[in-house]
C-alpha cells in the first residue's frame, strides 16, 4: 500500500551514485514493500476506510467481533440492523494497545451483533486501519535490504531461477523464500491469523 523506504536510501546502501537505474530501484522498493505486506499479513501505514463484516460467522464469538485487519482508530460502528453503536457501548481489543484486533460489545448494554434481512456485509466499521501510522524501523530496514537484494538478483545468474523467477513481461515473481535477515526483521510483525470455532 505504501513504500517503506526510498530509492535514494537503497542507492546509498548499494553505493550507487549514478541515476541510470533509478526507475528500476524505485519499482523494486514498491515490490519489496508489497512483499513485506503479503508476508506479514498487514500493512504499516494508516489507511482511512470502511470495512464490512457478515453478522454471522466464525469471526464473531458472543459479543466479540474479530477484525480481518489491524485497526488504529474508530470513526463509527454500525450494527447489522442499521443502528449506530456509540463509543461507550464497546471496547477495543486489546484494551489500550493498538493496533486492535477486535471490537467487543459491552455486556452491560445488552447489545449483540445482529442483522435485519441480509447477514452478508451487515456490520460496518469505519476508521483508520493499519499496524501503525508510520512503519517501524525494522520494517523500513527490511524494505531497504529486500529491495537491494532484488536489485542484485539480476546479475546472479543461476540464483535467479530459484528464488526470483521471471514469468512474463511485467517482471519477476516475488522470491519464494525471503533472505534470512529480512525474514528475521519482519518475523515479529507477522499477523496471527485468528479463527473461532463455529458453535453450530
Amino acid at each position: 500500500m505504501a513504500d517503506y523506504t526510498t530509492a535514494s536510501a537503497v542507492k546509498t546502501y548499494l553505493r550507487i551514485a549514478s541515476a541510470g537505474d533509478d526507475a528500476l530501484i524505485g519499482s523494486l522498493v514498491t515490490r519489496a514493500s508489497a512483499i513485506i505486506d503479503d508476508s506479514c499479513g498487514r500493512w504499516f501505514t494508516a489507511l482511512t476506510q470502511t470495512r464490512k463484516y457478515d453478522a454471522v460467522g466464525n469471526h464473531i464469538t458472543g459479543r466479540l467481533l474479530l477484525l480481518d485487519a489491524d485497526l488504529l482508530t474508530v470513526t463509527s460502528v454500525t450494527n447489522g440492523d442499521g443502528t449506530t453503536i456509540g463509543a461507550g457501548s464497546y471496547l477495543l481489543r486489546p484494551i489500550n494497545w493498538p493496533p486492535f484486533f477486535g471490537i467487543a460489545l459491552k455486556q452491560s448494554n445488552g447489545l449483540r451483533w445482529n442483522y435485519l434481512d441480509d447477514v452478508e456485509d451487515a456490520i460496518t466499521i469505519s476508521g483508520t486501519w493499519g499496524y501503525s501510522a508510520t512503519p517501524p524501523e525494522p520494517i523500513v530496514h527490511a524494505a531497504m535490504r529486500l529491495a537491494a537484494w532484488l536489485y542484485r538478483q539480476r546479475d546472479t545468474g543461476a540464483e535467479l531461477a530459484q528464488p526470483f523467477e521471471a514469468t512474463d513481461k511485467s517482471g519477476p515473481r516475488p522470491p519464494a523464500r525471503l533472505p534470512r535477515d529480512v525474514a528475521d526483521l519482519i518475523g515479529p510483525y507477522v499477523r496471527l491469523r485468528m479463527s473461532v470455532a463455529n458453535g453450530n
